[in-house]
């Protein structure tokens, strides 16, 4: 649901990656937190380095078509990830995005992959709850990223080593595959996590 701000909410913030009249990703995560009751607001990513993060509850940051090279030339709008403490989802070009702001190696169409793929979850985590080892999801990527330093791989495929990845010590959380159209249970889990801090 994409409403309004107001403070009782607690909304989760989506971050379209794509430009402007490019919707389809963020409004699949918004009818998929809509479907979990969960409250949203979206702005697109030239926006967020003035948004004021202390309004929401956490962040989904959104894939875009592939051959956007977002994660090299759009860095300048995703420096305040560097101190971000809250929870966090990175699909995609987030995923990418992030990945380089942390010192990620960046591969260019070595890795690609596109449609449905199985990958092996190689880490326990919460974000992956009530989830099998061996996930079908979709993909539609040609470049990927190396795991950065101070980064837990989570997922791999035959095809891409780091398919999911979380910070050792904040709960930043992302996604070279795209959950949004096969995997929802991991916004569920991710909403759990969101009102279930870790102290």
């Amino acid at each position: 649901m994409n409403t309004s701000y107001n403070p009782m909410n607690r909304s989760i913030l989506i971050i379209n990656s794509a430009e402007p009249d490019i919707l389809e990703f963020s409004t699949n995560i918004e009818r998929i937190l809509e479907k979990y009751e969960a409250l949203s607001i979206t702005i697109h990513y030239r926006e967020a380095p003035l948004f004021d993060f202390s309004k929401i509850s956490g962040v989904i940051i959104s894939g875009s078509p592939q051959g956007n090279d977002i994660a090299e030339t759009h860095q300048a709008h995703f420096q305040w990830l560097k101190d971000f403490q809250k929870p966090l989802i990175g699909i995609c070009a987030g995923h990418h995005v992030l990945g380089c702001l942390f010192g990620a190696e960046y591969f260019y169409g070595k890795e690609s992959e596109s449609g449905l793929h199985s990958v092996e979850i190689t880490s326990e985590d919460e974000i992956f709850r009530g989830l099998p080892t061996f996930l079908e999801v979709f993909q539609m990527h040609n470049d990927s990223i190396s795991l950065p330093n101070n980064f837990i791989q989570l997922a791999r495929s035959s095809a891409c080593k780091n398919q999911a990845m979380r910070h050792v010590s904040k709960p930043l959380y992302t996604f070279q595959f795209h959950p949004e159209y096969l995997n929802h249970e991991i916004f569920s889990n991710f909403i759990n996590i969101i009102n279930n801090p870790k102290p």
